[in-house]
């Protein structure tokens, strides 16, 4: 992501017709988005579809790549373990935009009203540090994260973030500070639904199987990386 002084606009399409840089456009949204939490009126004039668009294609993101004009399997298609994710590229884009505003101050992240600057780190690069913190490199679980909150998007009728990546990445962060191992536990959970959803209308064996299979793999993530956490405690 481009770096230096941060510009400042008046609208978005103010910031599209002075072509923006992502990181100042990352900076208006988190600026209207604190001054709406503040209890301003504010117009969020950067959620339709071409804006959501326009985002995307600043960020970095492939041509054609409009996440505000695709549905949840097209932004995030299953892997091989049977999970929904974000495609790596799209994900790194969205926890380095994430990282710079939280490391300039510009996102706050708390946890019981408490700074809690380092939600980030268990996704950034292994070997790397982040506010005086090493992070773990997992970038699956971030994938995975997007591709959960997405649901708050356009896919399930009751649309909020319209696909925006970077309101979707806030999501994220809103539910790490709950809990850092929030999603690793979340697909543990939600694949103990689909078993038993499948056991209850009578699936074919080799269906239940396959998600056994699945809820295997969750069961031993989660385990490693609540291991994991124990040895940096």
């Amino acid at each position: 992501m481009p770096r230096g002084r941060a510009r400042t606009f008046e609208t978005y399409a103010d910031a599209v017709a002075r072509e923006a840089r992502s990181d100042d456009l990352v900076g208006y949204v988190v600026d209207v988005l604190t001054r709406f939490s503040a209890g301003e009126d504010v117009d969020l004039d950067f959620l339709a579809r071409e804006q959501v668009g326009h985002f995307c294609r600043t960020l970095g993101f492939a041509r054609g790549r409009n996440w505000g004009a695709m549905r949840l399997p097209q932004i995030a298609p299953t892997d091989p373990d049977g999970a929904q994710i974000v495609p790596e590229d799209e994900a790194v884009l969205i926890l380095s935009a994430l990282k710079l505003f939280v490391r300039t101050g510009r996102i706050r992240p708390t946890d019981d009203d408490a700074p809690s600057p380092n939600l980030l780190n268990d996704f950034l690069p292994a070997g790397t540090r982040f506010n005086g913190k090493p992070c773990l490199g997992h970038i699956w679980e971030f994938r995975y994260a997007l591709a959960v909150e997405l649901e708050h998007g356009v896919s399930r009728g009751t649309n909020v973030t319209n696909n925006h990546p970077l309101l979707t990445g806030m999501v994220v962060m809103a539910h790490l500070a709950e809990d850092s191992l929030y999603y690793a536990r979340l697909w543990v959970m939600e694949t103990e639904g689909e078993l038993l959803q499948a056991e209850l209308a009578r699936k074919p064996f080799k269906e239940i199987q396959e998600t056994l299979t699945r809820l295997a793999t969750a069961q031993m993530r989660l385990q490693a990386r609540i291991q994991e956490k124990l040895r940096r405690a």
